[in-house]
């Protein structure tokens, strides 16, 4: 009986557990069940993009960057293919597998294809940004891209991008105006004006590609392609378009090739200086040079090479980064006599013959102090006086009119403004009176007196670019006003047609009287075309030139800053060119030579002078 109990009670035992265990696996099933019918039933959309992109990638189509022409049509900038590994950080798996098998490939050479340090940057940021590609090679060689493909089953979130560098075919030529593009930083993207571009994009950093990065930039396009389970491309997906990327707009500049080829040979690279050659009938700057120069193609290489440049360029104490053609600013010297000359004309102080009151000996006493002029040249009137570049009759004018009348006429012609070019990084220059020259020397204990005007009326103190300079002469020889310097001459869409054309803007009323024109006119002819002129170097024979010569001093026992301005022809003005070349000695004997050369490129092409064209 016992037994039978005991057995009966190892039954119910065994049937209560077999009940247990149904009813848990019972309510297992319904747990199950009731998740996959919450998933499929109310994340389905959710799940399906999902298993969707697992299968799916998002290719962004980057448009090509627009070309940029001179104004005859050649091409100045262009575009070169470029082959980028990167790393997608969403389909990036076995991050440490792959993270050895990527520092470990070598080419046919031996060796290491990849950079272990850029690799493990890379592969940190990926932790973080789950977007977009990290380029971990750049400018990849068809050996590298080959070896990569070799080995994709192994790497699976690595993949190949083809893009396009800019390409600067010659070299340094106009470097600082054109600029360069690079990467946009985080830095750059914290900020609303780069709120559509994403890390990896490239842009204008300086000069025209970063002036006018919008247009040359275009609408990027996209494509999804179907990958396996390495991450290799399989094809594009049916029913699924593509969006063509749309290329950036095209620019023709204002630049003349030939005229910028003459101003880059004319001014050597180991002179630290500048030219600027503009049309001062409409503003179009016809060729600009910075000195020394650098190669923008520098900013389009693999990232140790790219890196390498940048720190020579950048650490270079001669500051081949400045633009001096419309950042540099410096004394403008006696170049500044045709301003003093003009304040004179139009306030009825002088006209063309008058002669001032005391001849120059050498210098001129004023109080105690003896100011030095560069020769003695007795009494002069002053188209002489400018021709001869005295300096003690525009002492002596420069008393006669006070600061403020001196400063009025130059205010005409953009002096100590910001000429809106359309290239950043431009400066205003400064043209001190009593109260600005106070508040600058305040720290110094420097105080204005009437005895600064003396440097004042030659140029001495006063700070322009070379950019304002060329402006001056052209727009004092044309007597029409100052119309805004500019590089853009019209943007073309991708079939060539011209979607923006650049309409000439009138900036400064460059007002004067006629007599007053006529005499600096004469007065600039007399300096390039007369016997004794400063300016002889700059003659053409068969072209009427006229100009100004300048030795700025900047630093005692140094030689002076050598500048020059000319415009040609100067009964019908078509160019205006300004010259500077630092710590170089005259203007005349250093500076002119150059804006002859620029001007003869001008009018004659590849000859060299009036008489070949001639022939």
């Amino acid at each position: 009986m016992l037994d039978r109990l005991q057995t009966n009670e190892d039954s119910q035992n065994r049937n209560l557990k077999v009940f247990i265990f149904i009813v848990v696996v019972g309510l297992l099933f319904c747990v199950l069940a009731s998740r996959l019918f919450y998933l499929q039933y109310f994340h389905y959309d959710e799940n399906f993009q999902s298993s969707e992109n697992n299968r799916l990638r998002r290719v962004v189509l980057t448009a090509e960057r627009g070309i940029i022409y001179d104004r005859n049509g050649v091409v100045l900038v262009r575009n070169r293919p470029s082959y980028q590994i990167a790393i997608l950080p969403a389909e990036l798996k076995n991050r440490d597998s792959v993270f050895k098998r990527l520092i470990n490939i070598r080419d046919s050479l031996g060796n290491r294809v990849f950079d272990s340090a850029v690799v493990d940057t890379m592969f940190q940021r990926s932790r973080w940004q789950k977007h977009g590609a990290l380029r971990i090679l750049e400018d990849a060689s068809a050996e590298q891209v080959s070896i990569v493909e070799e080995h994709s089953a192994e790497l699976p979130g690595v993949t190949t991008i083809v893009e396009s560098r800019r390409s600067y075919p010659y070299g340094t030529l106009a470097a600082h105006v054109f600029g360069y593009t690079g990467e946009v930083s985080d830095e750059q993207l914290a900020k609303p004006e780069f709120e559509n571009y994403s890390l990896g994009d490239r842009i204008g950093q300086k000069g025209l590609e970063k002036q006018y990065d919008k247009e040359f930039r275009g609408v990027n396009g996209l494509k999804y392609i179907e990958v396996d389970a390495y991450g290799r491309e399989v094809g594009l997906i049916n029913g699924i378009g593509t969006v063509d990327a749309v290329p950036g707009y095209q620019m023709v500049t204002t630049l003349d090739l030939k005229v910028q080829k003459a101003a880059e040979e004319a001014l050597p690279d180991s002179v630290r200086g500048a030219v600027v050659a503009i049309d001062p009938r409409n503003g179009e700057i016809l060729a600009m040079v910075s000195s020394p120069r650098l190669d923008p193609n520098i900013f389009s290489l693999k990232r140790r090479e790219r890196n390498k440049g940048w720190a020579e360029v950048a650490l270079d104490s001669t500051r081949p980064l400045t633009n001096r053609a419309i950042s540099g600013v410096y004394p403008p010297a006696s170049v500044f006599k045709l301003v003093t000359a003009g304040a004179g004309l139009e306030n009825g102080l002088v006209s063309r013959s008058s002669h001032m009151a005391k001849p120059c000996i050498g210098g001129y006493q004023f109080g105690v102090r003896f100011q030095k002029c560069w020769g003695t040249h007795g009494s002069l009137d002053l188209v002489n006086a400018i021709r001869l570049s005295c300096d003690v009759y525009f002492y002596q004018l420069g008393l006669m009119l006070g600061i403020d009348r001196i400063n009025e006429f130059g205010h005409r012609f953009g002096l100590g403004s910001v000429l809106g070019v359309d290239i950043p990084g431009e400066r205003s220059g400064w043209l001190p009176d009593s109260a600005s020259f106070n508040a600058r020397n305040k720290r110094n204990g420097w105080r204005w007196a009437r005895g600064l005007i003396l440097n004042l009326s030659i140029g001495q103190g006063e700070l322009v670019t070379p950019l304002q300079e060329a402006v001056l002469a052209g727009s004092i020889a044309t007597g029409k006003g100052v119309y805004r310097p500019h590089f853009m001459k019209e943007l073309l869409d991708v079939e060539g047609n011209v979607v923006k054309r650049y309409i000439p803007e009138k900036i400064f009323d460059g007002s004067m009287d006629e007599v007053t024109h006529q005499t600096l006119l004469d007065g600039m002819d007399s300096v390039v075309n007369h016997p004794g002129g400063t300016g002889r170097r700059a003659a053409i024979p068969g072209i009427r030139v006229g100009g100004k010569s300048g030795s700025g001093e900047w630093k005692k026992g140094e030689n002076t800053h050598a500048w020059f301005v000319a415009v040609a022809p100067l009964d019908n003005p078509q160019i205006a060119v300004a010259v500077i070349q630092e710590a170089s000695g005259g203007g005349g004997a250093k500076s002119a030579p150059i804006c002859k050369r620029v001007m003869e490129a001008y009018f004659f092409g590849d000859k060299k002078d009036s008489t070949e064209v001639a022939k």
